[in-house]
């Protein structure tokens, strides 16, 4: 099975990797020169490809799948990614619980008031031109040298009392290759883990007493639900 990585990021190598050590056939892309040479170490092909500058779709050609990892807030692939023509039998695209509103409640998939402009727009896009495609809105990225240890290192959070709605990049390979498996299509998902601590409670798990109040929460329990998925890293406090 040939799967395309269409920008591969800090996710997108980690799960080039992933992927290629499962025997599948993996092209990443990058719009940077300076990625290609890590990216041949984890991927079966790399190629440079901007939407922003002329790109040259045919290496995209014969791909079974295609995993749209672009900055998602980013408007400077837009333009060019609407001239894509190629046929994709499974799409996939990273989106962001960014997407919904800084508001203290609950948010699922089925909330669609007040969404983020940019990010909205994004989803969009994919979706009209690949109906097909299934939308993964991922919390905030950890997981291995990303840790709010590293973050906060040499300085203090902003928001301590901020629940978490972090997602470890392990379950985000798992549940990619769930996709890659399913014949679900137009759907859209949270993927966060489904512990919320504190940003205090993870940094300081001794010293922070749970918390009470009401939060922001991203669920993820329409993935869990569909997929009997069962985290890896359900708890940011162990990630």
């Amino acid at each position: 099975m040939r799967i395309a990585i269409i920008g591969a990021g800090w996710v997108g190598s980690k799960l080039a990797e992933f992927l290629t050590k499962k025997n599948y056939h993996v092209i990443a892309t990058t719009t940077s020169p300076e990625k290609i040479l890590p990216l041949q170490k984890v991927a079966t092909e790399v190629h440079l490809l901007n939407f922003a500058q002329n790109p040259d779709f045919s290496v995209l050609e014969s791909v079974d799948m295609a995993i749209f990892s672009m900055p998602i807030s980013r408007n400077s692939w837009f333009e060019g990614f609407q001239k894509l023509q190629t046929e994709f039998p499974k799409t996939l695209l990273f989106s962001s619980t960014g997407i919904y509103p800084q508001e203290k409640e609950i948010f699922t998939e089925k909330n669609t008031g007040n969404l983020r402009s940019d990010i909205s727009a994004a989803e969009t896009l994919v979706r009209n031109q690949y109906p097909q495609t299934n939308i993964l809105r991922l919390g905030g990225l950890m997981g291995g040298d990303r840790s709010l240890q590293n973050i906060y290192k040499n300085r203090e959070p902003e928001n301590p009392d901020k629940a978490a709605n972090y997602i470890h990049y392990e379950d985000i390979l798992a549940v990619v290759e769930l996709f890659i498996n399913s014949e679900r299509k137009g759907e859209t998902y949270n993927l966060v883990a489904p512990e919320h601590p504190t940003i205090a409670e993870i940094l300081n798990p001794e010293k922070t007493k749970k918390s009470t109040e009401k939060q922001r929460i991203i669920s993820s329990e329409k993935l869990i639900r569909d997929f009997n998925y069962q985290f890896i890293h359900p708890n940011p406090k162990n990630f």
